[in-house]
C-alpha cells in the first residue's frame, strides 16, 4: 500500500503532536517528509530533532513533488490561503479547526476544495477521544435524545494569536468541539442560540462564554467553556428518555444513570486523538474512501460559532445561517 508522505506548517505546541505522532512512525502508512514554521531557529531545531527537512517557506513545502498530503496547524485565518494554494499544488490537506475565522471563510475553502482533485479533511480532533466514541457507540441506551449538556474547563492561553480579533478567542477555539460534537450526538443541525461571553482583565477576546443550542425538532444543548481557571475538565452530558450518560473526556470517565442509581462504564484505554485523526485521514488517501469529516462538518460548526458571536455582541437570540 502507498506510504503518505507529509508535509506540515505549523509547529507551534498543537503542530509538534502531528510532527511526533508522524515522525515517529505511530501512523500507519505515512512518514513526516517536511516541516515548516516561521520560527526558522526553532524550526531548524525541531527538524533535527525529528531527522526531517525544514523549510522556513511554506511554497517550497507545496512545490515539492514528493510530498503527497500537507497537514496544516496555524490559525485560523491563515486557513483560506493556504488550503487554496495546498490545493492548486495537488496535495491532499488535513486542516485544523476551527475550518475558518468566520463562516463567509470558510465557506471560500469548501468552494476550492470543490474544484480540487485531491481530498480536504477538517481535523475535529476530539471526535477520536475514547470517551467520546464510547458515548456515541451507547447514545442509543438512553434512548430517544432529549437534552445535552457540554462544559469545558482551561486555564488561560498563553498564545499570543489567541487573544487576537483575527484568530482567537475561545468560542472559535474550544467550544468549536463543543458545537461540533452536539450535532455529532444529535444527528440533528443546530437552528438558533443564545450566547453571554465574558472577558478577563486585559484580554481583547472573549475567554468564557455560555450558550443555549436549539436543535431541529426541540432538542436543547447548554455549551459554556472558560479559560480562567488553574484546572482542566471536560464534562458531557446526554439526556435521554430512558436515562442519562455523563461523561468527562479529560479525566476519562462514564457513569450511566438509570432512575436514582449510576454505575460506572468500562471503556477503553484513552488514546492519542491527534494521532487517530492522522490514521483515519491516511486510511481515506490509501484505499480511496470518503475523508471521514468533511468540510461541510467543519463549516456547521463554524455557523454555530458566528450564530454565539452575534448574539452575544446584540444580547439576542440569533439564527444558525447556513448555507449547502
Amino acid at each position: 500500500m502507498e506510504t503518505i508522505r507529509f508535509g506540515l506548517v505549523g509547529l507551534g505546541n498543537h503542530g509538534l503532536r502531528y510532527a511526533r505522532h508522524l515522525a515517529a512512525g505511530e501512523v500507519a502508512g505515512a512518514i513526516l517528509a517536511a516541516v515548516c514554521r516561521r520560527d526558522r531557529e526553532r524550526g531548524e531545531e525541531i527538524a533535527r530533532e525529528l531527522g526531517v527537512r525544514f523549510t522556513p517557506d511554506y511554497r517550497s513545502l507545496l512545490s515539492d513533488a514528493s510530498i503527497d498530503a500537507v497537514a496544516l496547524v496555524v490559525p485560523c485565518d491563515l486557513h483560506p490561503p493556504l488550503v487554496a494554494e495546498a490545493l492548486a499544488a495537488g496535495k491532499a490537506v488535513l486542516v485544523e479547526k476551527p475550518l475558518g475565522p468566520d463562516a463567509d471563510a470558510a465557506r471560500r475553502i469548501l468552494e476550492a476544495a470543490s474544484h480540487a482533485s485531491r481530498p480536504v479533511m477538517v481535523a475535529q480532533t476530539l471526535r477520536f477521544n475514547a470517551v467520546v466514541r464510547a458515548l456515541r457507540q451507547r447514545r442509543e441506551e438512553i434512548g430517544p435524545l432529549r437534552f445535552l449538556s457540554l462544559s469545558q474547563r482551561f486555564e488561560p492561553s498563553r498564545i499570543a494569536w489567541m487573544d487576537q480579533p483575527a484568530a482567537g478567542g475561545i468560542l472559535r477555539n474550544s467550544g468549536v468541539h463543543a458545537f461540533d460534537l452536539v450535532r455529532y450526538f444529535a444527528e440533528r443541525e443546530v437552528v438558533e442560540v443564545s450566547c453571554f461571553q465574558g472577558r478577563s482583565a486585559g484580554q481583547r477576546m472573549e475567554d468564557s462564554f455560555a450558550a443555549l443550542l436549539r436543535l431541529e425538532g426541540g432538542i436543547l444543548a447548554v455549551v459554556d467553556n472558560e479559560r480562567t481557571t488553574a484546572s482542566r475538565s471536560g464534562r458531557i452530558e446526554l439526556v435521554g428518555e430512558r436515562g442519562q450518560l455523563v461523561a468527562d473526556h479529560l479525566h476519562h470517565r462514564l457513569l450511566k444513570i438509570e432512575g436514582a442509581t449510576a454505575r460506572q462504564v468500562p471503556i477503553p484505554d484513552p488514546v492519542p486523538t491527534v494521532r487517530d485523526c492522522l490514521q483515519a485521514f491516511t486510511k481515506a488517501l490509501q484505499d480511496g474512501s470518503p475523508v471521514p469529516i468533511p468540510l461541510s462538518e467543519g463549516l456547521r460548526a463554524v455557523e454555530i460559532v458566528d450564530a454565539c458571536r452575534r448574539s452575544a455582541e446584540t444580547g439576542l437570540p440569533q439564527r444558525v445561517e447556513r448555507e449547502p
